[in-house]
């Protein structure tokens, strides 16, 4: 009989820390920070404004990339969680489905696999890379795939509703658990999916 109740005070005790840890995590805000090194089949975006501003090697390759029909974009997405100060548990996350989504069209998911921890009161950054081809999903001259590219890459005002869907799965004592539904996170545009 003592046994019993000694199993089920360690499952009681095992399971009030997996609830305390399941709503540390569940309060952990996550919010978009920065879009880092944007490039379009090699070119760096980041430093190019409007088509004008290309060089003249930039057009040549941008122009056979098009004509390829494969423009590769690629750039990482900083997402910060931060765990709240009045929260005394530090949430762990051990992965992160995401998916990117450019004006109600999914483009891109993958999963991040990097455990992190987050304290109290502290901002964590959770960069995922996004790599895909810009010309299969916005066909186009030229102009407007660099015009597409420089709207994704946050340099456009919001001309694209673009945003990432999150789903955490955090580290508990009873193993790991995911999170039910995602999180939409708001990149740009005046809308999200």
């Amino acid at each position: 009989m003592i046994r019993y109740l000694a199993i089920a005070a360690l499952a009681l005790c095992v399971g009030c820390a997996t609830l305390k840890e399941t709503a540390a995590l569940r309060r952990v805000e996550f919010r978009f920070d920065a879009v880092s090194d944007p490039t379009l089949a090699g070119i760096r975006v980041d430093r190019i404004r409007a088509y004008r501003d290309l060089r003249a090697t930039d057009v040549a390759r941008l122009g056979f990339a098009v004509a390829a029909k494969n423009a590769p974009l690629d750039l990482t997405i900083h997402i910060e969680g931060r765990n709240p100060e009045t929260n005394r548990v530090t949430a762990r996350l051990i992965a992160m489905d995401w998916t990117y989504v450019v004006d109600d069209r999914e483009i891109l998911e993958g999963r991040l696999e990097r455990a992190l921890s987050f304290p109290p009161g502290e901002g964590v950054d959770i960069p995922v890379a996004i790599r895909f081809n810009l010309y299969r999903f916005f066909a186009g001259d030229a102009r407007s795939v660099l015009d597409t590219a420089l709207a994704l890459a946050g340099q456009d005002g919001g001309s694209h509703a673009v945003s990432l869907r999150v789903t955490p799965t955090i580290d508990t004592p009873l193993g790991p658990i995911r999170y039910p539904t995602p999180i939409t996170i708001r990149l740009s545009g005046e809308s999200s999916p």
